[in-house]
């Protein structure tokens, strides 16, 4: 356990990273449906509302789940790595480290 002025920036951290995936989600689905309203009401002159904007909005929602993914194995990773540093060792080292030593290089 750290301090608490540690334990803190990692629960911001977190909260940061969730806010993050959040809004990558939401937004991208937004994206979506403005575009499609917008080929809607501007190049077809509200002929093929509301089909566009629900082609659109799915298309949004397939990027937003693509970001969700994204930025799930980032931040897992980070933390991951944050977690092995915080022991005194980046992940993978002493496994290198290991196998040198059996190879007789240093």
């Amino acid at each position: 356990m750290g301090t608490i002025r540690q334990e803190l920036a990692q629960a911001l951290r977190h909260f940061s990273n969730a806010t993050t995936i959040a809004l990558a989600v939401v937004l991208s689905t937004f994206a979506g449906v403005l575009t499609g309203y917008y080929l809607d009401t501007r190049l077809f002159d509200d002929k093929t509302y509301p089909w566009l904007t629900i082609v659109f909005f799915f298309f949004g929602l397939g990027g937003g789940i693509k970001n969700f993914i994204i930025l799930t194995r980032r931040f897992t990773k980070e933390a991951e790595k944050e977690k092995g540093e915080r022991k005194g060792t980046v992940l993978g080292t002493q496994d290198d480290k290991h196998k040198r030593d059996l190879n007789g290089k240093s």
